[in-house]
């Protein structure tokens, strides 16, 4: 089993010998690091940010329900939702490169 898919999979507190979901871990796994990449403008990341892109991957995987909301209010509870990379993850990720000319 995959490392990462194994440590995401703790941290969801989710049994290890269960692989029924492994390919949906993964599936977040791999969107998280893309959009990291995508959002450092940056061709690859370096394995030091591992950890960040599990976490990543987990707040993906929590969220999914709330894709694209801003807001969500259901009697008198409200939630607000930070749009893009949560803050706590983009203060863990090296500042995005800006590429001059193309």
């Amino acid at each position: 089993m995959d490392e990462q898919v194994e440590l995401l999979k703790r941290l969801l507190g989710v049994d290890l010998a269960d692989v029924s979901k492994d390919d949906i871990y993964t599936h977040y796994l791999n969107k998280a690091r893309n959009n990291i990449i995508g959002y450092c403008n940056v061709d690859s990341l370096l394995v030091a940010y591992d950890e960040v892109v599990i976490d990543y991957a987990m707040y993906l995987y929590k969220n999914k329900d709330s894709v694209g909301l801003m807001q969500k209010q259901e009697g008198e509870r409200s939630a607000s939702y930070e749009p893009g990379i949560p803050q706590s993850i983009r203060l863990a990720l090296p500042l995005p490169r800006i590429k001059v000319g193309y």
